[in-house]
């Protein structure tokens, strides 16, 4: 599984890990949508809610068909354990991420949720939960070519490297209180 907030690298890092390393790629969001695994649309995050139950079936069935699938999502704890061998999660260091995220041209409230998620380590943290820490793999992406990290998830995958698992990236214990607080601070007025 290939995890992390919007904007870490996951879409283009498993397109790349798909040619690279010969593994199916599946976007969970867009499996979702393609499927009609959709609940509602919540019109606050503008975000769908996606059908947990339907989608993890869905997942089991594709799982007992082949081997070597790769998931590209941003909520993995929604799959079940016995479904994950490893975890690899995209980090960003928050400020990068913001404009990365705003680059897209998304929402400042939802820049701002994303970019808190990932200060605060959830999807990390939440995939540690779910799957033990020693499932769990970060990659800082920040300044990485997505190539290398493709490269280097192959190889982990493949036995050829070995990387220690584990939640390791503290990002507030290198940013600024302020820098942290200019997230919150948007949010807090928001409500």
């Amino acid at each position: 599984m290939i995890a992390g907030t919007p904007g870490t690298g996951k879409s283009t890092v498993t397109r790349l890990l798909s040619e690279k390393c010969n593994v199916r790629v599946i976007n969970l969001s867009e499996l979702a949508l393609e499927k009609g695994f959709i609940l509602t649309y919540d019109q606050d995050r503008k975000t769908y809610v996606v059908d947990e139950d339907k989608l993890v079936n869905y997942l089991r069935g594709l799982a007992s068909e082949t081997s070597g699938i790769v998931v590209n999502t941003h909520y993995p704890e929604i799959i079940p354990p016995d479904l994950v061998d490893k975890v690899f999660i995209l980090r960003a260091h928050p400020l990068i991420l913001e404009k990365r995220l705003s680059s897209r041209n998304w929402d400042r409230r939802k820049i701002n949720e994303n970019v808190l998620a990932e200060i605060i380590g959830v999807v990390a943290s939440n995939a540690a939960s779910a799957f033990g820490e020693h499932r769990v793999y970060e990659i800082d992406t920040s300044y990485s070519n997505p190539d290398e990290v493709a490269d280097l998830i192959c190889m982990v995958l493949k036995g050829e490297k070995a990387l220690e698992p584990g939640v390791k990236i503290d990002w507030l214990s290198i940013m600024e209180p302020s820098e942290v607080l200019k997230f919150e601070d948007y949010l807090g007025s928001q409500n």
